[in-house]
């Protein structure tokens, strides 16, 4: 099965809001096979939370 995923491609500035140029699409191939333990989800709505944004700067300032 092949799908097509958002992808976090840059991370927004210290003070910037998300914007589209930070994601990117791409495809990727799911086997049909579901093991044990497994599901297999559909996303209808996507969101970018203020928490997201505040996390990721944290994440950012532990990695430099």
């Amino acid at each position: 099965m092949i799908i097509q995923r958002v992808i976090l491609h840059s991370r927004p500035g210290i003070n910037g809001v998300p914007v589209a140029e930070n994601f990117c699409m791409e495809e990727a191939t799911l086997s049909d096979k579901i093991d044990e333990g497994q599901v297999k989800v559909r996303t209808l709505y996507l969101s970018v939370d203020p928490y997201m944004k505040a996390k990721m700067y944290v994440l950012l300032q532990e990695s430099l």
